[in-house]
């Protein structure tokens, strides 16, 4: 039989359940043919178009990455990252040299992302009267890390005009905006700013994402766009380019208008359909206030009736379901609401998933797997904001801090964890999330290497309802792998994040390849 590729002298790791390492394996057609363990025979050499010796080196399925905003993370390519600032007043100064080296129009948003005042020594947020002090002719619009809070200068709060009766208002001691929105206002600003940016921008910035992603040996993304802290014009851009970018795309629109997404031939519905905020901005809803912000649990942002009719109605017309809950009093609303459509509707069976589900309580866990919940999990949150005296810590003290992303117990429970990144709050790098899901800060939590990258692979491919398809290498699947220059399985863990992608293809075409190899 003539093929494609022959790809020999590997540890092919295939991600089958109990299956043996094989050392070979052929591409027909953009799918895996035949694979085999020890010397392809000569007739295999001489039936393939291209021969590959990888000289010993590890092979693994293409890395999915199950929760990514690809839009937001496009403008950031080409925005004012603010992530390494460590004072209000080094925040100025990169804002101020930025202005300086613009080469667009004065009227250009300058946008900014990242910003996290833990890491500031004033530990608070700046403000419009800081953002002043570096233009009153430019607006300015910065976001932080995690996209649940705004902060603007007065130019671009007057170009918002945004309604005073919104939620999330933060005001000074004469009743004045301070310039820090959340909640509903700052959704406002957002899908204000959004709508004025074009497609081409889009365009340009995802094809930066993208060559970082194929990089990190990510062929497969589940792209969470539109909504209420985005811009439908986010989604309607990925519907109508995703044939353009090298790796799948996975469309989760995240609007509660089920008839959009049916109108569309979408087979998903949410992603950040937010029931509640983040810790980081105090909006994650908690039975138990603040550590920080004792007269705060933070906020719901949909009451349980709204969210059982959005649910029932995607349920029975098949369409699976991904919302975002982080705080137990959210995680508790949408277990109820898919309690109820699987009970109206038993004999529509459809994995739905939870977003982040960072703090859930051992009933919630066990909810979840009684209702074959899949659950979308960013492991790498630990290892930003799991150690030390870091955000978990601030926002939730050390008790609570002991049971976030609680990975090895859902395991255990028989919850499918899928891995992603919530990029761009944190990079779209599977290893970082194998990693840290790994090196776990609460080590009872912790993940084995074989099991953390079944998040980012086999688990990753049953969230989409695609494991036909991808998730392992076995013969019929398509040809999406990654070759790594150590096998994660035998390296040190402390290094995981470190081990090098050489090589990422897709369908058997080579998107990548690290210089020199």
């Amino acid at each position: 039989m003539q093929v494609d590729l022959l790809i020999y002298n590997g540890n092919v790791q295939t991600m089958e359940a109990g299956a043996r390492p094989c050392n070979w394996f052929t591409v027909k057609s953009g799918r895996i043919a035949e694979r085999g363990v020890g010397t392809p025979t000569q007739e295999l050499f001489e039936s393939a178009s291209e021969v590959l010796d990888i000289g010993g080196k590890c092979i693994y399925p293409g890395f999915f990455d199950s929760h990514v905003h690809l839009v937001q993370s496009a403008l950031n390519a080409m925005a004012l990252d603010l992530s390494r600032c460590e004072s209000i007043e080094e925040i100025k100064e990169e804002i101020k040299a930025y202005i300086e080296r613009m080469t667009c129009e004065r009227d250009t948003i300058i946008y900014g992302f990242g910003l996290d005042e833990t890491k500031l020594k004033e530990k608070a947020l700046p403000t419009r009267r800081d953002l002043d002090a570096c233009s009153r002719e430019i607006p300015i619009w910065i976001n932080r890390v995690e996209y649940h809070t705004s902060i603007v200068n007065s130019r671009a709060l007057h170009m918002c005009s945004i309604p005073f009766t919104l939620k999330g208002i933060e005001r000074d001691a004469g009743g004045l905006p301070t310039g820090r929105f959340n909640s509903e206002a700052s959704a406002w600003i957002r899908n204000f700013m959004f709508n004025k940016i074009s497609d081409q921008v889009r365009l340009t910035g995802v094809k930066i994402v993208m060559e970082d992603m194929v990089k990190k040996g990510v062929t497969s993304i589940n792209t969470m766009e539109g909504g209420y802290l985005f811009h439908d014009k986010d989604a309607e851009f990925i519907h109508e380019n995703a044939g353009r970018f090298p790796i799948d795309m996975y469309l989760y629109y995240q609007t509660l208008d089920v008839r959009k997404v049916m109108g569309l031939g979408l087979k998903r519905i949410g992603g950040c359909i937010f029931i509640d905020g983040s810790f980081g901005s105090h909006t994650a809803a908690l039975s138990e206030p603040y550590s920080d912000k004792p007269d705060s649990t933070g906020s719901l942002f949909f009451d349980q009736e709204t969210i059982n009719e959005f649910v029932d109605t995607a349920h029975r017309n098949g369409i699976q379901i991904a919302v975002h809950a982080i705080g137990d009093r959210a995680i508790d609303l949408i277990l109820n609401a898919y309690e109820r459509a699987c009970s109206n509707y038993p004999d529509i069976i459809l994995n739905h998933r939870i977003e982040h589900f960072e703090l859930p309580s051992d009933r919630q866990i066990e909810r979840a797997r009684k209702l074959g919940i899949i659950i979308s999990s960013q492991p790498a949150y630990e290892y930003y904001w799991g150690t030390g005296k870091n955000m978990y810590k601030i926002r939730l003290g050390e008790e609570r801090r002991k049971r976030t992303n609680p990975l090895r117990k859902m395991f255990d429970a028989g919850l499918v964890v899928a891995g992603g990144s919530d990029c761009d709050v944190t990079p779209c790098d599977p290893l970082l999330g194998v990693h840290a899901a790994v090196n776990h800060p609460n080590q009872p939590y912790a993940l084995t290497v074989a099991e953390a990258i079944r998040m980012f692979t086999v688990n990753a491919a049953m969230a989409v309802g695609d494991l036909e398809n991808k998730g392992t290498l076995s013969p019929g699947k398509l040809a999406d792998f990654v070759i790594l220059d150590e096998n994660p399985e035998l390296a040190d863990v402390q290094s995981i994040k470190d081990i090098q992608v050489l090589a990422t293809y897709k369908e058997g075409i080579e998107l990548y390849r690290k210089e020199g190899v």
